[in-house]
């Protein structure tokens, strides 16, 4: 049964990539930051994107409760070559994706919510 989620949350993944232009992959990570399905292209290390996507968002819950922001939804990241976009499925996981720069963020932030939303009835 676990093997048959995991392909279930691979599979979400896939689509994500498929269906927004501008992801360029994406990994599903549990609170202890270990990566429980991914869909990456050449380059990316799932375990990689993992570690730094757990400790952004690990950050980023220190700012909101520092500055009373409340729970913490999304991360985003914007570098010059690229973005990263962190995004809470449940309070056991987050999903993590990179994004190409040229990319709609409006939409791409829809499109990640949704499958973010879709993961968690999986989970």
């Amino acid at each position: 049964m676990a093997d048959s989620r995991e392909k279930q949350m691979e599979e979400m993944l896939k689509e994500l990539r498929a269906e927004s232009a501008g992801v360029e992959g994406a990994v599903l990570i549990s609170s202890d930051a270990m990566p429980l399905a991914s869909d990456l292209s050449n380059g990316l290390e799932e375990e990689v994107l993992s570690a730094m996507a757990s400790a952004l968002i690990a950050a980023g819950e220190r700012v909101a409760k520092d500055l009373s922001r409340g729970d913490v939804e999304h991360l985003y990241l914007r570098g010059g070559d690229g973005d990263l976009v962190v995004a809470r499925v449940n309070d056991d996981a987050v999903l993590a994706c990179i994004v190409d720069h040229q990319a709609k963020m409006g939409i791409t932030l829809l499109e990640v919510n949704r499958c973010a939303q879709k993961l968690s009835d999986v989970i």
